[in-house]
């Protein structure tokens, strides 16, 4: 069992120095750029991301607390050995197996005097949560760390500026061969307006085929038309063509 517990996951889950930084940067809210998201941090995250909550194999667990055993003055003998590594797990085995690491034992040796004696499952539980809970919100800023490696390669890349020239060129070419001003632009949107001798032309016509109570509304409504048009042809231009000049 000494053998076993040297291959604890807590070296496969133990992020390098240099993705520490970036999943820090991730947890505190800190802007990343495109350019800090390279392949190699993004392979280490992703197999983080994988394996960080995995529980430990009871067998690794077992070999953990033997070695703990040393360190206390009460240490379960060989024949209680397996009924405490039961317990232990029946307690503590859903945890993250990377809380099983040398760390998590010296700091449980070191705790003053609770340290001395061998722990039971609820405070052996307590003592390794915060252990825990670093590994969980690694695990979580790996994942972001992976979703943002993902939308950057779907995010439209920018144009070069040799890129936007040559857009900027065809453009321009097109503008060329179809030059539109934008008055004209305007005036093709709408539509044409019948003129007022027009609309008094169609309704003469409708006025030959019309019933008498079509007629009725009909003779006024061409009546007022004819006279706005009287009226426009009678009117005088606007200028100095009648000013007189005194000699």
């Amino acid at each position: 069992m000494t053998a076993i517990s040297t291959l604890t996951p807590a070296a496969v889950c133990q992020p390098s120095p240099d993705l520490s930084v970036l999943l820090d940067a991730v947890r505190n809210s800190v802007p990343l750029l495109a350019r800090d998201l390279t392949p190699q941090r993004i392979s280490e995250a992703r197999r983080i991301a994988a394996v960080a909550l995995q529980p430990a194999d009871p067998v690794l667990i077992a070999a953990w607390l033997k070695k703990l055993a040393v360190l206390v003055v009460n240490g379960p003998d060989e024949a209680r050995a397996r009924q405490q590594a039961e317990a232990m797990v029946e307690v503590c085995g859903d945890l993250p197996a990377a809380v099983w690491c040398p760390e998590a034992r010296r700091a449980w040796a070191r705790s003053g005097e609770r340290g001395k004696f061998w722990p039971a499952p609820a405070e052996l539980y307590a003592h390794l949560l915060p252990f825990a809970e670093k590994i969980r919100w690694q695990h979580h800023a790996a994942r972001k760390l992976v979703e943002m490696a993902e939308a950057a390669k779907e995010a439209p890349q920018r144009r070069t500026p040799e890129e936007r020239a040559a857009v900027e060129r065809a453009v321009n070419a097109w503008r060329g061969r179809q030059p539109v001003q934008p008055k004209d632009a305007v005036r093709r949107m709408q539509p044409d307006q019948p003129s007022l001798h027009q609309r008094i032309a169609e309704c003469r016509r409708q006025l030959e085929t019309a019933d008498e109570t079509a007629r009725a509304w009909l003779e006024p409504f061409i009546a007022n038309l004819e006279a706005q048009h009287a009226a426009i042809c009678t009117k005088e231009p606007r200028g100095f063509a009648h000013s007189t000049v005194s000699p």
